[in-house]
């Protein structure tokens, strides 16, 4: 296992101090009543096993990011622009991504060249949505017209290096999943046995298993347009590259924007105190301004059982695995223990969690989900690595003798 470790600043754009003119009122309204603590964030990434890529109270305004294959490198989306960190040197240092502002999520097609959904050319007539593809060796960008399409995001690297999976707009409005031929620029439909919407799209290209998103169910078909499982409430998917653990997102439960603490931190006396002062600022919101947030939340389901599990110590959106490290993960901080923070990029192990599931032990930060539905996949798993437990550590397949 190669060894890393992730910085806590990368670069001024992210670290500098909290601007007011960014977030929504709601947040920094909330953001009033907690003011943020870059100890507390620390201690809460180190209780519940990950390690943050950026200051914790930085201005980090992330939108998107993606490891590449090797996971030497991140690519994150701040403000309007695009950037790659080279994570495995000591100084960390970080590349422009020198495309227009991007307009969506990027994939690696490669450890050395990233795809990036960005909009016209400036005078282009008619103009047209296009994907930048980047390499980090030239480094050169080369632009390709996606003409009748719009708003082109959910990038995945498809079956080889040459195809970038999308989905996009057409002429009607419709999403539909795309492919590109970045040998020829020649974009087609790769699956047209899909009928439903596409709010949400990932793809395993070990497996040739597609996750698509309608709202607040995620499905998942193989690329010949066999379903395998359907569940709800979840509003994206990520399959593990060993077929057997799917990683869903979905929408949390309310929380109060103010009252983001465990109130057993407060005597009392200073409960009172808090309870009072946010009542009379509440007092003087318009009645429709909004009081609770929805935090994006995450969970797992073990495949061979159809068993699901929410993750309650950590919240956050766009969870993707880290390949370069088997059964670690990555995904858009939201917050810690329903307390909203200050947006990071996360990496941890999930594996103990993973045992603990298995196994029916009880784990901090790790819940039984029995609400929804879902469905048992079979036929993808045959061939995937066990799981992880505590008599067979490293996941390896076993075999009778």
């Amino acid at each position: 296992m190669r060894s890393f470790t992730l910085p806590l600043c990368l670069m001024m754009t992210a670290c500098g101090g909290s601007d007011p003119n960014t977030g929504t009122l709601s947040q920094n309204v909330g953001a009033s009543f907690a003011p943020c603590n870059e100890q507390e964030i620390k201690f809460l990434a180190t209780k519940h096993n990950f390690m943050t890529a950026f200051r914790p109270c930085g201005n980090n305004n992330f939108e998107e990011f993606a490891w590449s294959p090797d996971g030497k490198h991140l690519y994150f989306q701040l403000v309007m622009v695009g950037h790659v960190m080279d994570a495995d040197q000591a100084h960390k240092p970080v590349t422009t991504v020198p495309t227009p502002s991007p307009i969506g999520s990027a994939a690696w097609l490669s450890n050395d060249q990233l795809a990036v959904p960005v909009g016209p050319a400036e005078g282009a007539e008619p103009p047209s949505d296009r994907i930048a593809l980047f390499s980090l060796e030239t480094p050169q960008v080369f632009y390709v017209d996606l003409p009748g399409l719009s708003q082109p995001d959910a990038l995945a690297r498809g079956r080889s290096a040459q195809e970038v999976l999308f989905v996009a707009s057409d002429t009607s409005g419709r999403r539909r999943i795309r492919s590109l031929d970045i040998a020829d620029g020649s974009v087609s439909e790769p699956f047209p046995w899909l009928e439903s919407e596409v709010s949400s799209f990932t793809f395993s290209a070990a497996l040739d298993v597609l996750l698509v998103g309608d709202g607040e169910t995620v499905r998942m078909y193989d690329i010949a347009g066999k379903q395998h499982g359907s569940w709800s409430p979840a509003v994206r998917g990520s399959l593990h590259p060993g077929g057997e653990w799917l990683a869903l997102e979905y929408t949390g439960a309310p929380v109060s924007i103010f009252h983001q603490r465990a109130w057993d931190e407060l005597s009392d006396r200073a409960r009172e105190r808090e309870i009072a002062r946010t009542k009379q600022f509440i007092d003087t919101l318009p009645d429709n301004f909004p009081t609770e947030v929805e935090p994006p939340s995450l969970s797992f389901v073990y495949l061979p059982t159809g068993e699901r599990w929410s993750v309650d110590s950590v919240q956050g959106r766009k969870f993707q695995w880290y390949d370069a490290m088997d059964f670690y993960g990555s995904f858009l901080l939201w917050g810690f223990e329903s307390k909203e923070f200050k947006r990071n990029v996360l990496l941890g192990n999930w594996r103990d969690r993973m045992v603990h599931m298995v196994d029916g032990r009880e784990m901090m930060g790790v819940v039984p989900m029995s609400d929804g539905t879902s469905s048992t996949v079979t036929g993808l798993a045959a061939a995937a690595e066990a799981p992880p437990t505590d008599a067979n550590p490293q996941g390896e397949k076993q075999v009778d003798k």
